[in-house]
């Protein structure tokens, strides 16, 4: 059964490390929160291709691990801040995660009136 929740707040940590951060996975970890900041999961940023797994996971807590590489951190960021509801997406028989909008209609504009 696929898993869906509304992200309603969120948080960003985005390493710098210099030569060690050779030693560390991820260029950035977004935390993807309910309303009352607790964790739905997280979208993990790749800083190399080759520590990318090879599905996303949820753990038995209902934890969401979403794996990207570290070129989509600027796409995931401009979702959580322009668009709404934004939502993680959790399918098992894939292993695959996703950050998702809604319905929108075509030509939708910002209006700053």
């Amino acid at each position: 059964m696929t898993t869906v929740e509304y992200i309603k707040k969120y948080d960003i940590a985005y390493y710098g490390g210099g030569n060690n951060s050779k030693n560390y996975a991820y260029r950035a970890i977004i935390g993807l929160r309910r309303d009352n900041g607790s964790l739905i999961g997280a979208a993990y940023f790749h800083r190399d291709a080759s520590t990318l797994p090879n599905t996303d996971s949820m753990s038995g807590s209902g934890y969401i691990y979403v794996h990207y590489s570290e070129s989509d951190l600027e796409r995931i960021v401009d979702l959580l801040r322009n668009e709404e509801p934004v939502y993680v997406r959790y399918v098992p028989g894939w292993e695959m995660a996703s950050i998702n909008t809604s319905l929108e209609p075509i030509g939708e504009e910002e209006f700053n009136g």
